[in-house]
């Protein structure tokens, strides 16, 4: 820093016994010049604060360099509005460690309030991003020494401010990307989101904007040349725990925020954003506005076209950072007075920054009440992607079976071929030769036209890039639950042309309802490969309860149910990611408020939307899947001419014993006419757990009134993928009153276990799966449960086993493969 400058800043003064978890109040904001001379008065008295002051500023006028210079010189002449606008940052900051330092005991209505609430305060004002990744990185040093919590939620928003930044300067994008370099010493997911991170910092240093640039392309689906990809979002509702009011509420606010959103409109929002990011201040971005506004569209995707390319080469330049960076300004430079030049506009002056507008990704709502509605949206989704595509013609194939239905394991291929008669040529074929043609022409062999199909081998073959690194393959089940390979929409290279993301806002019903059609999607994909290819899949969850009112279905059966009608995956996810807990469990209640509050009120103009805000975050930096084991369970009847029926459960099972009837009622004799008690007399196989996968298959007997199998931990200590099995067991002991039957529980932790009732006079159970009303089974004398096998593995499995006749399994392909199906839910960290 020169020595006329003047350095303004703040620091914060901590009260006696004050700690970040407690209030705001307890301390206070001063400006760092008022404390010297305050300091100076009081030398004598407070010599060791003034040395530590004096320090800290030294330090920080080295640290910060050109963003202190930056920050002084946009606020030449107000430099108390500078320090206070750092200080309000500064405190919403603060309020986020202390929500994180509260864990599960603070309010849980309020969480998520604080982020959001600082993001608006940076849509506000511009200048406040450059003063917040400032404040984040400092606090991401302070907690990467004793505070690991506070990494990654502090480190989400730090990327999120950068994404819609409009300008930050160089130095601070490089502290960022110093800092995650050194979290790649960190353990998992640490060292695995550092590293994301890391990549996307670099591309974003080089090319400045790419970030906002490919959010934006993808989420609204503007066509370009080098980045052809496309994310849509769909939401899917309960249609038992979400009222019609409420699905309203939200789908007025959804469409609402979109609607003046045409396609010109983001052309120009990615254009504006670019050049601003890239030159700060020396844009003008009012008169760079208008000029945009006044031009035709097709002039308008021009100039988008040409600011997407410099974008692209800029990022995947093979030069140092700083000199893929000057280039890339340069360019850009020349682009802004190109179109200022076009106008016939002089060149204006240099102007502030102003905040260009991200908006919200398209989002299509459903009540979802078909079970196989999500696969028809999928493939028209694919469809309207591929129509007009060069990919086009080989969709076209795939185009009559994407409506085949598949729900059950038969995996025989169809026949291709059939028997030839004919060699294939024309004139063996005994086909009239065209008009026109000569003997030497006729000579000739032609063939006729084929058609074309694909063989069914190369749809069913193993696409090893889709396997998750740290999944269990067939020869080696884990029993730690693991979170797989990240999800990040910037990657360098794209896998797969569009991306489709699937949220579930209900309870664990809904849950259990995308098991089931998961497992569906898969059978049909193992068959014949239509989206697998074509579209990438991601799965999010929000919780909504609304315990005032219950379903009039579920009163039926209040009593197997025993009144459960929580959110037991959005707890267990809450408890091991902080920041999963603090914004989207958070909604868990606000969703119905809101949505009648804005029913009953009228939802006002310029209003800013809460929910619509919360969910595009959790889409856009929820990217760190974490896996649940689906479990398949096969049912046998009393009635033997019904046949056994399969099904899935992601959740729970709960099974009701019918109480025994009294002996008295078999007996004429009064001597014997006791009853035997309650419950019924069940055998119970099953394979103990074992960290060292060994094979431990235990048997035993129990007269029992209930059961209940939980596939979710109750919490995050306990976390081996495994069931936990509880077993209401009924003892009668005898005392001198008579006899007396008491309870206890049986805890069994197993993957695979048969429950069955040996004497079958009258005796059966009542099984409901993942809690939902409409997935309950009668008159059952058998259940027997195992992890559910992946389709793809099952396939492969069969055919190899065609030609091995030795017992060996797991050879070939099937070796590398995930052997069970799991169900990946998004999180922002994963598990810590």
């Amino acid at each position: 820093m020169s020595s006329g400058s003047t350095f303004v800043t703040n620091i914060i003064i901590w009260k006696p016994g004050f700690y970040p978890s407690q209030s705001p109040a307890c301390c206070c904001s001063i400006p760092l010049k008022t404390l010297s001379s305050t300091l100076t008065m009081e030398s004598k008295v407070k010599k060791p604060v003034e040395d530590t002051a004096a320090a800290w500023e030294e330090k920080e006028a080295e640290a910060t360099g050109s963003s202190q210079e930056h920050c002084t010189r946009i606020r030449a002449g107000s430099p108390s509005v500078a320090v206070n606008a750092e200080a309000d940052v500064q405190r919403s900051v603060k309020a986020i460690i202390r929500e994180l330092d509260q864990g599960h005991s603070g309010v849980q209505c309020s969480r998520g309030m604080c982020r959001w609430t600082l993001h608006k305060k940076t849509e506000r004002d511009p200048y406040n991003n450059i003063f917040l990744v400032k404040i984040l990185i400092r606090e991401l040093e302070l907690a990467k020494e004793n505070n690991k919590h506070y990494i990654l939620p502090l480190l989400s928003i730090l990327m999120y401010a950068i994404i819609q930044a409009p300008y930050i300067p160089d130095d601070l994008h490089e502290k960022a990307y110093k800092f995650c370099k050194r979290l790649l010493s960190f353990p998992k997911p640490y060292c695995t989101i550092a590293h994301e991170y890391a990549a996307m910092l670099k591309a974003e240093r080089k090319a400045p904007g790419v970030l906002y640039q490919k959010l934006i392309i993808s989420e609204h689906g503007l066509k370009n040349n080098v980045f052809p990809h496309w994310e849509k979002t769909f939401a899917f509702v309960d249609p038992d725990v979400i009222s019609e009011e409420v699905y309203n509420s939200l789908y007025n606010e959804i469409h609402s925020m979109n609607s003046n959103e045409t396609f010109a409109v983001n052309l120009g929002h990615v254009i504006k954003h670019t050049i601003q990011a890239a030159l700060g201040e020396n844009c003008n971005i009012s008169r760079l506005n208008e000029v945009l506004q006044n031009e035709p569209c097709n002039v308008i995707e021009a100039y988008f076209q040409e600011v997407v390319a410099i974008t692209e080469q800029s990022c995947f330049s093979s030069e140092e950072v700083t000199t893929a960076q000057k280039k890339h300004i340069s360019k850009l430079q020349q682009l802004y007075q190109k179109i200022m030049s076009s106008a016939h506009e002089v060149l204006p002056p240099n102007g502030r920054l102003q905040n260009i507008l991200l908006p919200n990704p398209d989002i299509s709502l459903f009540m979802w009440k078909e079970d196989d509605l999500l696969w028809k949206e999928l493939v028209q989704f694919v469809k309207n992607q591929f129509g007009n595509s060069q990919d086009s013609a080989n969709s076209d194939s795939d185009n009559s079976e994407m409506s085949e239905p598949t729900d059950s394991l038969n995996f025989e291929p169809t026949r291709l071929s059939v028997l030839s008669t004919d060699s294939g040529i024309v004139r063996d074929c005994g086909d009239p030769p065209p008009a026109g043609e000569n003997e030497k022409t006729q000579s000739k062999l032609f063939r006729r036209d084929g058609m074309k199909k694909k063989s069914y081998d190369l749809d069913n073959t193993l696409l090893l890039s889709d396997i998750p690194d740290n999944t269990a393959t067939g020869a080696d089940t884990k029993l730690q639950r693991k979170f797989g390979c990240s999800t990040l929409l910037f990657n360098i290279k794209q896998q797969k042309p569009n991306t489709a993301r699937i949220m579930l806002i209900g309870n664990d019903c809904i849950l259990g309802k995308l098991a089931k059609t998961f497992l569906s999607l898969r059978k049909r994909e193992t068959r014949r490969c239509i989206l697998a290819t074509k579209l990438n899949l991601q799965f999010y969850y929000i919780p909504v309860t609304n315990e005032e009112q219950t379903p009039v279905s579920v009163s039926k059966v209040t009593s197997l149910l025993h009144n459960d009608l929580s959110c037991e995956v959005s707890r267990y996810l809450g408890s091991i990611d902080p920041w999963y807990n603090s914004n989207i469990n958070s909604l868990r209640n606000m969703i119905p408020e809101l949505a009648k509050m804005s029913t009953s009120y009228g939802q006002q103009s310029g209003a800013d939307p809460f929910i619509v805000d919360v969910t595009s975050y959790y889409v856009r930096m929820g990217y760190q899947p974490v896996f649940f084991p689906i479990y398949s369970v096969a049912f046998t009847f009393t009635d033997k001419t019904v046949e056994c029926v399969e099904d899935v459960f992601l959740i729970q099972l709960v099974a009701d014993l019918a109480e025994l009837k009294s002996a008295k009622e078999f007996t004429l004799t009064r001597k014997r006419a006791v009853s035997e008690g309650p419950g019924v007399q069940i055998a119970v196989e099953y394979k103990k757990i074992a960290l060292s996968n060994r094979k431990n298959t235990r048997w035993f007997t129990s007269r029992c009134t209930g059961l209940m199998m939980k596939a979710i931990p109750s919490n995050e200590t306990e976390d081996l993928v495994c069931l936990n099995v509880n077993i209401t067991e009924v003892t009668n002991k005898v005392h001198l009153s008579g006899k007396i039957s008491l309870t206890e529980n049986i805890k069994i932790k197993t993957s695979h276990v048969k429950i069955e009732i040996p004497d079958r006079c009258g005796k059966s159970m009542v099984v409901c799966l993942d809690k939902d009303p409409r997935r309950i089974y009668k008159d059952v004398v058998s259940i027997k449960v195992s992890p559910c096998l992946e389709p793809e593995y099952y396939f492969h499995e069969m055919r190899s086993s065609k030609f091995n006749h030795s017992e060996t399994k797991n050879i070939g392909l099937t070796k590398y493969m995930p052997k069970y199906l799991l169900l990946p839910i998004n999180t922002f960290a994963g598990i810590l």
